[in-house]
């Protein structure tokens, strides 16, 4: 019944575009990623979303932007508000964000352990773009780039606005930007106070499930010479944060502000962010940039029964763009070297470094066709191991290979057809290096952890085949993608060690369609088919090869609608639903409770205020989120509930642009 649906859905959109109107098909360049290229001749699949798309949606948070208007399957990372359980195409909840490379402006947030990318220190109101690239990606960014990259660019600020809302639940989040351009520099600040004192009830210590984040970035834009210009940012983040554990399933359903009673865990992070980018254009078809950075993190969990631990990251690239007449190529050095460094409870040192070469190009021949576009690529990584502790000292290498192929064929000005396939890999994170040992007998409390050995990298060969076509009225793609995976990663959760799967396989339809009613409102449907199958592993009974990864749902569908009701005011509704899937870590596939579906209802007005004088511009919004209290929860095995965006909550506030 729901294929039938969706299928008659697709065809009512498609038919809507028989209307007189036009829909605004600017083609968005790709900045950074692969090469600068339209994305109707892209061989890659790509999402995108606008900062006027992120402003309209009302979302607070990017999380809570990107799980209810992408095709992510994606909830806060066990409870915690500050980081992210992401699955694109089928690699899972538990672990998928480690198959996906994260960038801001370039610089990846990817960890060496086993810790989300903390997109909590990303401001959402910060935000130009985020460009969502699936199945590829691994030339340029390597490590980690098995289902794709999420790449974020941030704002330039040029005057000075102030934000301030308030909501349900205690939320108060102000926000201040401010900038100076002259033709020779821009200066760019940003302060965001942001707070809320959580959705559950209080725990035995009177505590809420409360979050704050204090979040200041500098950013310098310099033009030194008519050929040269650097760029110095600074950030720093300090987020603290009461997280709620696991409920039962009788409790989640009855009511899921509910906490079984439990104390919750706090968290303190602690992270700073310094950049150094020099890029220098020799002539009109020759630029070289060069980008340095340094990432300061402390993660404070001893009132969560856990540790204290410094991460240091470095990182380097060097990259050389040439463009000619009917090629183009990308190529150059890049460096990461990262460190944690426990002080309690797991003692010890733990790198892993990062050395590697790509190339890539894209080539237009003119004697074949100008309607081919063909890509290609190959890069080369190096990853240094080393752990040191009281008893020993560990080390190992490994060398990888990355390569992608791909074409582009342009039946018409509006309809184009592509493919490409990728070989991509993830070197596994330190933490898989380590088992846990907890006392063998009642409260069963946590002992230590030991060092287990070094485990194979996880590899992926994926095929992705496609068609775009855009019009004056109308943005549709398609992609279909089969993948194979070769020692994926996952967790014996009844041994907790790590174990290796092999011949694992991901295959789905990727449907974008975004199209023009009249002159006032404009749709955007996403709708995602995946089906995961897990391979075997010999050393262990739990995984049965075919069966399907625990935490993917199979159906995706997110609906947005946009109106302009007036010359000042707009209006956006958008709905998301997400299918039940087997819950986490449910290898064998028998858990009597499952994933729920997810559903979520949306509605923000944002209206500007006219004939007034005082400032250059008066904004005021408001949203509801998840109107009809649909109960949403991440499931970790029977009666492990993790809810969130389990109840409707508000926001209003104002902005003003002096």
């Amino acid at each position: 019944m729901l294929n039938k649906i969706i299928a008659l859905l697709l065809v009512c959109l498609v038919t809507q575009i028989n209307a007189e109107t036009k829909i605004d098909t600017e083609e968005i360049i790709v900045r950074n990623y692969q090469y600068d290229s339209k994305e109707s001749t892209s061989p890659y699949s790509i999402e995108i979303h606008t900062a006027k798309e992120i402003s309209v949606s009302g979302s607070t948070s990017i999380q809570s932007y990107l799980s209810q208007h992408s095709s992510l399957n994606i909830s806060p990372n066990f409870g915690d508000r500050s980081k992210a359980s992401i699955d694109m195409r089928g690699y899972g909840s538990e672990t998928g964000y480690q198959n996906i490379v994260i960038s801001i402006d370039g610089q990846r947030i990817n960890n060496i352990d086993m810790s989300a990318q903390l997109l909590g220190q990303i401001d959402i109101n910060s935000i130009d773009r985020i460009e969502i690239v699936k199945g590829t990606g691994s030339v340029s960014y390597g490590d980690g780039a098995m289902a794709g990259v999420i790449n974020i660019y941030t704002k330039k600020y040029s005057g000075f606005s102030l934000e301030s809302s308030i909501g349900s639940s205690g939320l108060k989040k102000n926000i201040l930007n401010a900038g100076f351009t002259h033709k020779k520099f821009n200066l760019s600040f940003s302060a965001v106070d942001d707070k809320s004192e959580g959705h559950s009830a209080r725990d035995l210590k009177g505590n809420k499930d409360r979050f704050k984040n204090k979040t200041q970035t500098v950013k310098l834009f310099v033009n030194a010479k008519k050929d040269t210009k650097l760029k110095f940012d600074v950030s720093s983040s300090r987020i603290n944060q009461f997280v709620v554990g696991p409920i039962e399933h009788s409790e989640f359903y009855d009511d899921p502000k509910q906490n079984s009673l439990n104390t919750y865990n706090n968290y303190d992070i602690d992270n700073d962010r310094y950049g150094l980018g020099i890029k220098h254009k020799f002539n009109d078809k020759l630029n070289l940039n060069t980008d340095l950075y340094y990432e300061d993190k402390t993660y404070n969990a001893l009132n969560a029964a856990g540790d204290i631990y410094d991460k240091g990251y470095f990182g380097a690239n060097f990259i050389a763009n040439y463009i000619g007449e009917v090629y183009s190529l990308k190529g150059g050095l890049q460096y990461f070297d990262g460190e944690r460094k426990s002080v309690t409870i797991w003692p010890g040192k733990t790198s892993k470094q990062n050395i590697s070469f790509f190339m890539e190009s894209n080539f237009q021949p003119k004697g074949l066709s100008d309607k081919f576009l063909f890509s290609a690529g190959i890069r080369r990584e190096k990853v240094n191991y080393r752990h040191v502790d009281t008893a020993a000292i560990h080390k190992t290498d490994e060398l990888l290979t990355a390569w992608d192929l791909g074409v582009n064929y342009a039946v018409n000005s509006k309809l184009s057809i592509f493919s490409n396939i990728n070989h991509g890999f993830q070197a596994p994170d330190i933490d898989r290096f380590f088992v846990s040992v907890w006392d063998s007998s009642p409260p069963f409390a946590w002992l230590r952890r030991d060092f287990k050995g070094f485990m194979k990298a996880s590899k992926v060969n994926t095929l992705n085949v496609g068609l775009n076509n855009i019009t004056d009225r109308n943005k549709f793609k398609v992609t279909t993608f089969y993948s194979d995976v070769k020692n994926e990663f996952v967790l014996d959760n009844s041994t907790f060690i790590n174990q290796n799967l092999d011949n694992s396989k991901k295959y789905g339809v990727e449907i974008q369609n975004k199209f023009k009613l009249n002159d006032k409102t404009n749709a955007n449907v996403l709708y995602n088919f995946i089906k995961a199958k897990i391979g075997k592993d010999n050393n262990s009974s739990k995984f049965i090869d075919g069966n399907d990864m625990p935490g993917v749902p199979n159906h995706t569908l997110v609906l947005n609608l946009d109106h302009k009701f007036s010359g000042q005011g707009t209006i956006n509704i958008s709905h998301t639903w997400k299918d039940e899937a087997y819950a986490m870590l449910d290898w064998e596939n028998d858990n009597i409770q499952k994933q729920p579906y997810y559903s979520s209802t949306d509605l923000n007005i944002n209206y500007n205020i006219r004939n007034q004088n005082a400032f250059n511009k008066l904004s005021v919004f408001g949203s509801i989120q998840n109107i009809f209290e649909h109960k949403n929860a991440l499931v970790v095995g029977n009666d492990n509930y993790y809810p969130f965006n389990f109840k409707r909550t508000w926001v209003t506030g104002l902005k003003i642009d002096f």
